[in-house]
């Protein structure tokens, strides 16, 4: 059975998934943890894309393949939405054992803590994202990609900053960035809450209609 598109991702897949699902769309999806995807659990090979390490991606892709009746589901000219790159939990949290803030001017000095330059945490992001903004590439020359945010609901510490730099990183290397926050929302207001999971780090299915209905509008499904 050919899907209306895949899910790449982590958790945050859920609400697009739950989403596309409430508009009748069917969706493949191809999903495991945030831990696994920021401890660089994937390659790339033969056959595109591959799980490495992850019981739960490993098992996901082999029903796909199964399900697709292809070896390479991401060759098969089936558009993905991704949510891969950003598991804002694993990168950000380090910034914050030593009390650390991205600079956001260069008047910007933080009353309390430590201050972290934005090159640094350029550095610092690219240190652990360049496996991924790699494979970003490698999928977008085989299919057609949309990368899609996850929304900045826990509006803490420094992930609000770091957010935006991904973005920034990812669009530098001409991928799709399709911004349901800065598109259809607002980037200055608090995530409404009609819209949230209300575990304070996911959206629900509202949102992920919203912005399923959005990208098929745009011509990006």
């Amino acid at each position: 059975m050919k899907p209306d598109f895949v899910l790449l991702g982590d958790s945050h897949t859920i609400a697009l998934e739950d989403g596309a699902k409430a508009l009748g769309l069917t969706p493949a999806v191809l999903r495991f943890g945030g831990a696994g995807w920021h401890d660089r659990k994937f390659s790339w090979g033969a056959d595109g894309f591959m799980p490495r390490g992850s019981a739960m991606g490993t098992r996901a892709l082999a029903r796909l393949r199964e399900e697709m009746g292809v070896t390479n589901i991401f060759a098969t000219g089936v558009p993905v939405i991704t949510t891969v790159g950003f598991h804002l939990g694993q990168l950000v949290g380090p910034m914050g054992w030593s009390d650390h803030h991205i600079q956001r001017s260069p008047d910007d000095m933080p009353q309390d803590g430590l201050l972290m330059s934005s090159a640094f945490a350029e550095a610092y992001v690219l240190h652990y994202r360049r496996p991924h903004l790699r494979l970003l590439r490698r999928l977008a020359k085989s299919t057609r990609l949309v990368v899609v945010p996850p929304p900045t609901i826990a509006d803490y510490g420094n992930i609000p900053q770091v957010r935006a730099l991904l973005i920034r990183l990812m669009r530098n290397e001409g991928l799709d960035v399709f911004d349901p926050v800065e598109n259809l929302l607002s980037l200055d207001a608090p995530f409404p809450d009609d819209l949230s999971a209300g575990d304070g780090n996911h959206a629900n299915a509202a949102f992920g209609s919203m912005v399923i209905d959005a990208l098929r509008k745009a011509g990006k499904l």
